[in-house]
């Protein structure tokens, strides 16, 4: 008896040494971890790899609202759109050589959900429980888009105060040699708004829309900036700071063109008002297309050739499929999606050689081109070519087959 004592007390004074060397391991490996994040440190991407981009402080910190820029938009097109479309705009007022790049940290994913919201009137709020009120964030009443007034009926909403504001995107930008992110220099609001709105006269019922009113977005959207605006310059690190916004219209759900940037304005330094909106002349269409050939005929002209061509001396080939970013009447950029069947690695040589060539005969005048030539989903070639190069740069994807 005395021995299962002796043994059992043994037992439990090992497992307090095991327990406490995990407890010195564990605290150990901590103090490790933390000795490894502070030498971590700040630094921007060199300038030498930047090209026309802004240079970006690293580690990268995501958005506080990641993953609302595919969840809030009508399409995928527009997504890709307005973050790109956004970055030049603000490449305008916030030039790449005097300015780092950082994924917005001020407005978080609960705020901007919080701003989507219509604005509750007090009896609304009354009538709603306490998990509807926190579910839509009531007591706040932060909700940008137009109030229901208490109406129900969906139809009349659709009518009378359909939701504009769709999503905000931020973006943040420091002097060019604060790597640390220490003092933001400036702001970039992107409001993407409604083109059309959707909704259902039944709860998983049919779903209708109803197409919103070119001026009456563009005036929703730069109220609704004003009071983003007034709202910011209460944080005292964004006080005195110029806040850039640019307003968005989407397109609809079922468009394979993403939509287009309709308004512009910069609040300069302490400024609480926005004076003066600036329209913006930015479209996209497909190619070809006759919404192409009314802004640029020739370029419409040219990709149906470059087609023919392909064509003609392809047998497996079907058809190209262009998008182009117009500004005013200047082609901006344009990408092509050249689809093939199964090709050996010598005919993927030839056609990319041949698509190259007609690149260079039909779309000389094009800002910057990319042509993808796919196989389904998997990439064969990539084609590029900027304002600044004076030949394309040619990629044939390697172990692709």
């Amino acid at each position: 008896m005395k021995r299962t004592i002796m043994l059992a007390i043994a037992a439990m004074f090992v497992l307090s040494a095991c327990g406490n060397n995990n407890d010195q391991n564990q605290e150990s490996e901590a103090n490790s971890q933390g000795e490894n994040a502070s030498k971590s440190k700040n630094i921007a991407t060199d300038d030498s790899v930047n090209g026309n981009n802004y240079r970006t402080i690293l580690p990268f910190k995501e958005s506080q609202a990641r993953g609302l820029l595919q969840e809030k938009m009508a399409n995928s097109y527009n997504g890709e759109d307005f973050e790109d479309g956004l970055l030049e705009s603000s490449k305008q007022v916030f030039p790449t050589d005097d300015y780092l790049y950082q994924d917005g940290q001020f407005l978080d994913k609960d705020t901007i959900e919080a701003y989507l919201q219509p604005k509750f009137t007090k009896k609304e709020i009354d009538k709603m429980d306490k998990d509807e009120r926190k579910e839509k964030k009531a007591n706040e009443n932060l909700g940008l888009n137009p109030s229901h007034k208490g109406e129900k009926d969906e139809e009349k909403i659709a009518e009378q105060s359909p939701a504009y504001l769709s999503n905000i995107l931020e973006q943040d930008f420091y002097g060019k040699d604060d790597s640390k992110g220490k003092n933001i220099k400036g702001m970039t609001i992107g409001l993407a708004m409604n083109g059309t709105y959707y909704y259902q006269k039944k709860k998983d019922g049919e779903t209708f829309d109803k197409k919103l009113n070119d001026k009456e977005i563009k005036k929703q959207g730069q109220q609704m900036a004003e009071e983003i605006l007034s709202r910011l310059r209460e944080n005292k690190k964004l006080k005195d700071i110029p806040i850039h916004f640019a307003i968005y219209k989407q397109s609809g759900e079922n468009s394979i063109t993403p939509g287009e940037f309709i308004s512009e304005s910069t609040a300069k330094e302490s400024k609480t008002r926005i004076n003066h909106w600036s329209d913006t002349h930015q479209r996209t269409a497909m190619l070809p297309s006759k919404e192409a050939a009314n802004v640029d005929k020739d370029l419409n002209s040219n990709f149906k050739q470059f087609n023919d061509n392909l064509q003609k001396y392809f047998n497996n080939f079907t058809q190209a499929i262009g998008t182009v970013k117009f500004d005013k009447k200047h082609v901006h950029q344009l990408t092509v999606d050249v689809p093939i069947d199964y090709y050996g690695k010598a005919e993927t040589i030839g056609i990319t050689q041949y698509v190259t060539e007609q690149a260079k005969e039909n779309f000389d005048g094009v800002d910057e081109y990319e042509i993808h030539i796919k196989d389904g989903n998997k990439p064969k070639a990539l084609i590029s070519k900027t304002k600044d190069d004076k030949e394309p740069d040619v990629h044939i994807y390697k172990n692709n087959n």
